[in-house]
């Protein structure tokens, strides 16, 4: 009887080792099933984020050449502005030398005017002259005549 229960109890015994085998192996591929689902999630994030990674690199490589087209414009802006200015200061320059001419000028046809009126008043003097001297001339004249007439009576 002792026996026959030894053999009972190691059967169980052999029952409960397998089975246990079945837990601990069904237990590993578990495990196994987890870890490995893991890594897929794991990779596929990684690959997600080296995705994303390219698409951010590509969007600063547009943006870094943008930046560079909108460098260029400012300078060549920059530039443009320098011309702009140099033309507005040469511009500028001749405006004043064409007032400081046209200031001149106008002095300068003062000047003349002043002339011709002072030509104009002198002319009349003379012309007033010209009218006293024929006047004194006639008078003279008259009286040379009038003296030969008293000359010539005597």
């Amino acid at each position: 009887e002792l026996s026959s229960g030894i053999n009972a109890e190691y059967g169980e015994f052999q029952t409960f080792q397998h089975y246990f085998k079945r837990i601990n192996l069904s237990s590993r591929d578990m495990a196994a099933e987890v870890l490995k689902k893991k890594i897929q999630e794991l990779m596929k994030e990684r690959d997600d984020a080296l995705e994303k990674g390219d698409e951010l690199e590509s969007s600063l490589n547009d943006m870094k050449e943008q930046l560079l087209k909108a460098e260029f414009e400012k300078k060549e802006l920059e530039r443009r502005l320098k011309l702009t200015e140099a033309e507005l200061d040469h511009q500028s320059s001749l405006r004043n030398d064409l007032k400081k001419k046209s200031i001149n000028l106008k002095v300068e046809d003062e000047r003349i005017k002043d002339d011709m009126k002072s030509q104009v008043k002198s002319i009349n003097e003379m012309e007033e002259l010209l009218a006293l001297i024929d006047t004194r001339y006639e008078e003279l004249e008259l009286d040379y005549n009038e003296t030969m007439e008293d000359l010539n009576a005597l």
